[in-house]
């Protein structure tokens, strides 16, 4: 089978998504003589959502762009790879609500964890459906350098990891979890070397 259909479904996924949220901030209502002074509390209190949601949608950007680079690498999908890109998009769509229950409750314990808990089983599905399709299914056009290609499961395997971590440090302080999964991004946003060497294939062939 193509991947048109499974990338076209997953684009719908990812875009929905990351609507969602930005839904899960409200606007915060205030009344009586001194609205002006309250929205402005208000809108500081508000400040952890915001970072959350920030933090969420740069992440489910980097999965989005991750994606497009996996399925770019196939030359087929088949009825195992539909399925693991099923779970994975289970995952993804859970995310705005542990988005939003962080951005209320940063300082509890529960909500940090159940943020990296949902990140953690995102991450291992989409590495699960990256190992399927380079080890099981060869489903990989051909071409392609088998380092660069573990060396690409091994960068998927590692946001886990550090979700992981950030979820041993929640235990003892959430303020220092909260600070990994700010860092995680920053380790994804360069491109890996299969992506590069990918694209100047593509590149030098057009």
């Amino acid at each position: 089978m193509s991947t048109g259909r499974i990338e076209a479904f997953s684009d719908g996924v990812f875009a929905i998504v990351v609507t969602l949220l930005v839904l899960e901030i409200h606007v915060p209502q205030v009344q009586g003589p001194d609205a002006s002074a309250a929205l402005g509390r208000s809108l500081i209190a508000m400040l952890p959502k915001f970072l959350s949601y920030v933090l969420s949608f740069v992440i489910i950007c980097i999965w989005w762009i991750a994606h497009h680079h996996l399925f770019h690498l196939l030359k087929k999908s088949d009825r195992g790879l539909l399925w693991l890109n099923c779970l994975f998009l289970l995952c993804l769509a859970f995310i705005p609500f542990p988005t939003a229950l962080m951005g209320d409750y940063p300082r509890e314990r529960i909500a940090v964890i159940s943020y990296g808990a949902v990140m953690t089983l995102a991450g291992l599905s989409f590495s699960g459906m990256r190992y399927y399709a380079f080890y099981v299914a060869d489903l990989v056009r051909p071409g392609v350098d088998p380092a660069l290609l573990k060396r690409a499961m091994r960068r998927s395997l590692s946001g886990p990891v550090l979700h992981l971590t950030a979820i041993a440090l929640a235990f003892f302080d959430t303020r220092p979890a909260i600070a990994l999964y700010a860092a995680i991004p920053i380790l994804f946003v360069v491109p890996s070397r299969l992506e590069r060497r990918i694209h100047g294939e593509d590149h030098s062939g057009s």
